[in-house]
């Protein structure tokens, strides 16, 4: 069966057309061929049809019902109403559907703005136990540094227990040269004492000696450091301030005198007197820089050399090389004063012009 067909002359828009085209593609699809149906389909009615002036008003249900107009107008008529009432269902059905979502989503912007500060706590919850984790995490890893550490100390003991362990094994021979080396370190300990304490002459030569004596090894180290603690303890100039000499009891008829005012052999007197009392032998020495005679300077070598007492050797080394402008880079050191002096005590007489 042939397909109703639009010529090029028909309105695109032409309601009568479209009703005709559609009215013919229904009746050829569900009831097939029937008398007169031929009409619908014929290409030159469709033309005759598709000729008619265009309905620019809508036929009324009463006209078609009392016959006023042909059948082809009504039959279109009543397609375009059922054409019209199909479009308005289509929308009267997506309508609904559309104010459902917008009120769908309303309910769910409602629902989120309710449970917002909710959603906020649990949040912020979240990110205090994040930060709560991130700290156990660094204290783990810290007390698994410590724990590296402690295992490193614990290896170094278990070595040293090992080792000590080992040591138990000494043969008597060096079991017998520590603790002789022991004994001679514990000796120079007590001479250096001896000597700063008691101003002992005696113990620091014996320290000289034995720091010469001994080879090169840890004797004589030890020997060296007690002799450089002696020197270091008499740099101090405090260990005979304020003493001064009683003049009335070591000169009577000199009684109410000061000590300023006695002359150089009186002070000679009582320095190379070894059996007095050694502050007054060492003040002698000191206040002597004042007397610049070449008896006083042999006075001061003698003492230096030969008295027992250290600090009397101190002042009298001080003296000695204010007089004599002799310098030595350590304290005490009696061996290079005595040469010094045999090189240049001529020099120093003549310098001193008596």
């Amino acid at each position: 069966m042939s397909q109703p067909t639009r010529t090029s002359d028909q309105d695109p828009d032409d309601p009568v057309s479209e009703a005709l085209e559609s009215l013919g593609q229904s009746l050829s699809g569900s009831r097939g061929d029937f008398p007169g149906s031929g009409a619908f389909t014929d290409p030159d009615v469709v033309a005759a049809l598709a000729s008619l002036p265009a309905v620019k008003d809508r036929v009324s249900s009463e006209e078609c019902a009392h016959g006023d107009l042909p059948v082809i107008e009504c039959l279109a008529e009543e397609e375009w109403s059922s054409s019209k009432r199909k479009r308005n269902r289509r929308s009267n059905f997506w309508l609904p559907l559309i104010i459902l979502g917008f009120v769908q989503v309303a309910a769910i912007i409602a629902g989120l703005a309710v449970i917002w500060p909710e959603l906020q706590n649990e949040l912020h919850s979240l990110d205090s136990a994040s930060i709560s984790l991130s700290k156990v995490q660094d204290e783990a890893k810290l007390l698994q540094k410590r724990l590296e550490v402690s295992e490193k100390r614990i290896d170094s003991l278990l070595t040293e227990v090992v080792e000590m362990q080992s040591s138990r094994t000494l043969n008597p021979e060096e079991v017998r040269a520590e603790f002789e080396y022991l004994g001679e370190r514990n000796r120079f300990i007590r001479l250096a004492d001896a000597a700063i304490l008691n101003a002992d002459r005696d113990a620091f030569d014996q320290l000289l000696e034995r720091a010469g004596a001994v080879q090169e090894g840890e004797l004589r180290n030890g020997a060296l450091a007690e002799i450089n603690r002696v020197r270091f303890a008499y740099l101090n100039g405090l260990r005979s301030s304020g003493f001064a000499l009683p003049v009335g009891e070591l000169f009577p008829s000199l009684r109410g005198k000061d000590e300023m005012e006695l002359e150089t052999e009186q002070l000679i007197k009582i320095l190379v007197n070894r059996e007095g009392v050694a502050e007054h032998r060492a003040r002698a020495a000191y206040l002597l820089a004042d007397h610049r005679h070449i008896n006083a300077v042999n006075a001061l070598v003698d003492a230096v050399a030969s008295d027992s007492n250290l600090d009397v050797v101190r002042e009298a080394s001080l003296t000695f090389s204010e007089m004599t402008g002799y310098r030595s880079e350590e304290l005490l050191d009696v061996s290079s004063l005595v040469e010094w002096w045999q090189k240049n005590s001529s020099e120093v007489k003549l310098a001193l012009g008596n």
